[in-house]
């Protein structure tokens, strides 16, 4: 999660409710809206309480302008997983070359000899397994997320405005990640 750069304060709330009683009856929800200067969001919660949830997060879109709404369609369900060559002596072509032959959909250099793939949701631990497995690189991430179909151009006010609004829906105890499309 760290590696994944979520906040400190998401992930021991997160393993706060994994470890806590009252969270035995917890289920997963995805809810979806507009927020600041029509961007969409896709928002994924785990809450014992799905009613406190929408009413909350209804008041989080309200005050940045926007409403819960239907954007689903605007994204793809997708996996996600970085890796290294571990210890393997393989260049970044190599690995990539590997990568795509373990059926990755988009690949991407993230610097320092850390690849990133964007899969299938479905192939997501089959790929995981031969990308470990049979070529021996370790994985750093392995995780489904929200891949928009187009994205919404921002300014750097605009852009200012989403993430503090994006940082205030995840303040709620029940928001695990806020994906969304902005370039």
């Amino acid at each position: 999660a760290k590696q994944a750069d979520m906040p400190k304060e998401n992930i021991e709330r997160a393993i706060k409710r994994a470890t806590s009683k009252e969270y035995t009856n917890a289920e997963q929800m995805v809810y979806e809206g507009l927020g600041p200067h029509g961007t969409a969001l896709m928002i994924e919660c785990l809450t014992d309480n799905k009613n406190r949830t929408v009413t909350a997060l209804r008041s989080k879109f309200r005050r940045m302008g926007g409403s819960m709404t239907p954007v689903g369609y605007m994204f793809d369900r997708k996996g996600r997983i970085w890796f290294t060559g571990g210890s393997t002596a393989d260049s970044t072509d190599a690995m990539m070359e590997n990568a795509i032959d373990a059926d990755a959909e988009d690949i991407a250099d993230l610097g320092d000899g850390k690849i990133e793939v964007i899969c299938e949701f479905c192939s997501l631990q089959a790929i995981t397994k031969q990308l470990s497995d049979a070529h021996n690189y370790t994985v750093e991430l392995m995780e489904g997320t929200f891949v928009p179909n187009t994205t919404v151009a921002l300014s750097e006010e605009q852009a200012a405005d989403l993430n503090a609004a994006i940082e205030d829906m995840e303040s709620l105890d029940d928001v695990i990640k806020v994906h969304c499309n902005s370039a």
